[in-house]
């Protein structure tokens, strides 16, 4: 029997892009949440005192390395190094091989894979062999079948663990092209267990042989929702055994509240009051999109107030003695009309301007600057039609809600 943990995509020192708003003491927790995230990992091994680690790529947030964020890496490497626990590790698009003078040295208990497909062997207390392959970027975009280099199954190996940081062909990814593959190689390699990293959120892609992206660690933004966390992993010679455990200090969440019969504005934010004291007694600090339904009753001087971001401004009182911090980011009122009727007050001019932002070549040649080299590509979704229509979506409803707003002060002029 081996047991281990599969982690990745720790993204360690993330800059929080538009979150240094948020009041010092939130923006600290959020700011140090990836490092805590890295700290539950570390204790959750040392807990069940795993065989071994593999920490599946995009370790740090860039390849520019913050010395912060290795010497708070290297640290916890070295607990794990008095719990005799080796660690092995890839590295991804973001925290690319590239500048070797500028990174600190790494305790001897950790094995980070070159820039070709590599095994490596470890044999554990009880004796047994194990056999890891993977190999670590050496430039940002590796768009090379890099599947192809593995090797099969070695068969002096007890266990044959895969780790890659990349891509699988035929699965829709906001997450870009890297070292692609099919699930149809990983299984043609006759490994034990497939170690993926790259794509953020969890999944499970196969159960015979396990292959599993474990999700990053830490949700960075609103597109990363619910828990995030890592893999223990159990290997038998009868049985595959996966758990996910959670680590992360604070999850983002996209929560509909419903207010049938609701007319008064006081009765909306009692509504929300109820809503976060209920979040807080699960013990788990929270940044919510919350989406109010069921808004029919409400009068448009309530609409207005919602709208506005007065309401936000009212239930984003949170105090830094709190143990458990719910942070409402975002009220969005929903429209209750569904589809193209809601928008028909649009001029010709409008519905011509409409159709042409949603034509392909239009809309990419309007927002290239926003994916020039990749740089935000964990923040702004890839541009397909789906994307398209999303943002055209948005963009009819902020107007809606702007007419909505100055309508209603000229009925109260």
């Amino acid at each position: 029997m081996v047991q281990f943990i599969h982690a990745a995509d720790l993204h360690l020192d993330s800059p929080f892009i538009g979150l240094k708003s948020l009041p010092p003491f939130l923006w600290e927790q959020i700011y140090q949440s990836t490092f805590k995230s890295l700290e539950k990992i570390v204790d959750l091994a040392i807990d069940k005192q795993v065989d071994f680690v593999c920490l599946a790529g995009d370790i740090y947030d860039s390849d520019d390395r913050s010395v912060k964020a290795q010497a708070y890496l290297r640290n916890e490497l070295i607990r794990l190094e008095s719990a005799e626990i080796p660690v092995f590790i890839c590295h991804g698009n973001h925290d690319y091989i590239e500048n070797t003078g500028l990174h600190l040295t790494m305790p001897k208990n950790v094995t980070i894979f070159n820039e070709e497909v590599e095994t490596h062997w470890l044999t554990t207390k009880k004796n047994e062999r194990i056999a890891i392959t993977s190999f670590s970027y050496p430039k940002r975009w590796v768009r090379e079948r890099m599947i192809e280099s593995y090797p099969k199954r070695e068969e002096t190996a007890d266990y044959h663990i895969g780790m890659l940081h990349g891509s699988v062909d035929g699965v829709e990814s906001e997450h870009g092209t890297y070292a692609p593959f099919t699930l149809t190689e990983l299984k043609n390699k006759n490994y034990d267990y497939w170690a993926l990293g790259h794509i953020h959120k969890r999944q499970i892609l196969s159960e015979n042989p396990l292959v599993i992206y474990s999700g990053n660690t830490q949700g960075r933004s609103s597109k990363e929702l619910n828990s995030k966390g890592c893999e223990w992993i159990q290997l038998t010679a009868e049985a595959k055994t996966h758990q996910f455990y959670s680590t992360a200090t604070i999850q983002w969440e996209k929560v509909q509240l419903s207010l049938k019969g609701i007319e008064r504005l006081g009765d909306v934010y009692q509504t929300i009051q109820e809503f976060i004291q209920t979040k807080k007694n699960n013990k788990q600090s929270l940044f919510i999109e919350l989406r109010l339904t069921d808004s029919e009753s409400l009068a448009l001087n309530v609409r207005k107030k919602i709208n506005s971001g007065e309401l936000l401004e009212a239930v984003q009182q949170v105090s830094e003695t709190d143990d458990v911090i719910i942070w409402v980011h975002r009220i969005v009122l929903e429209k209750e009309t569904v589809g193209n009727n809601q928008f028909s007050f649009m001029t010709k001019e409008w519905q011509e301007a409409i159709n042409l932002v949603a034509e392909e070549s239009w809309f990419n040649e309007a927002t290239n600057f926003l994916f020039e080299e990749g740089q935000i590509e964990d923040y702004v979704d890839s541009r397909d039609q789906r994307y398209r229509e999303l943002i055209i979506t948005e963009a009819k409803e902020k107007i809606i809600q702007q007419l909505g707003i100055e309508g209603s002060e000229k009925n109260e002029n």
